[in-house]
């Protein structure tokens, strides 16, 4: 079997991609402890913070797609924190954070996901989404760079759309119950 195929139906990933990214949580649901999304979040920044200074480039640019009510609710939320932390959050930050984790590495989960979105959304016409490009960490980009061809392979095309943005939308709810930002600079 294909070592992709297998990453993308087990989560399961190499020891050289562990050694990569040791600060960033796994983007799965296994093998992770449980931290808040503002603990997420707070790793999400730091880590990027210190790979641009130390110019290290292992975070990568992928395109993500989001309802466009979504990208103006996250847009909202990095204003609402930036100001109230002092701190220069960027979109990206929130969707690493997100990603890191809530996107589950297999399939079938990615589904449910997909599936509670629509749900969620009452199944109608979902507008189309706004795509953008955001600076993610090694482990989120290890999910999510194969995802669309993943997807494909299993007969599930265009859906990638769907679990993006129910990551995001649990991320953020996540967030609000949680209150306003609370980590240390």
């Amino acid at each position: 079997m294909d070592p992709q195929a297998t990453k993308a139906t087990t989560g399961a990933t190499g020891p050289e991609s562990a050694a990569e990214a040791p600060a960033s949580p796994p983007a799965s649901g296994r093998g992770r402890r449980r931290v808040s999304a503002q603990q997420a979040l707070e790793t999400s920044w730091t880590e990027s913070t210190i790979d641009l200074r130390l110019r290290k480039k292992d975070w990568k640019t992928h395109a993500f797609r989001f309802t466009p009510d979504l990208v103006e609710a996250l847009g909202v939320r990095v204003a609402e924190d930036s100001a109230a932390t002092g701190l220069n959050f960027t979109a990206a930050h929130y969707v690493d954070a997100a990603m890191a984790t809530l996107l589950p590495a297999t399939i079938d989960e990615q589904m449910k996901l997909a599936e509670e979105f629509l749900r969620l959304m009452g199944a109608k016409k979902i507008p189309e989404g706004k795509q953008s490009s955001y600076r993610v960490s090694p482990a989120v980009h290890d999910v999510a760079a194969p995802l669309s061809n993943h997807l494909k392979a299993a007969g599930r095309a265009r859906t990638a759309y769907h679990i993006y943005s129910a990551v995001l939308t649990k991320y953020l709810a996540q967030l609000r119950s949680e209150g306003p930002i609370k980590f240390d600079q």
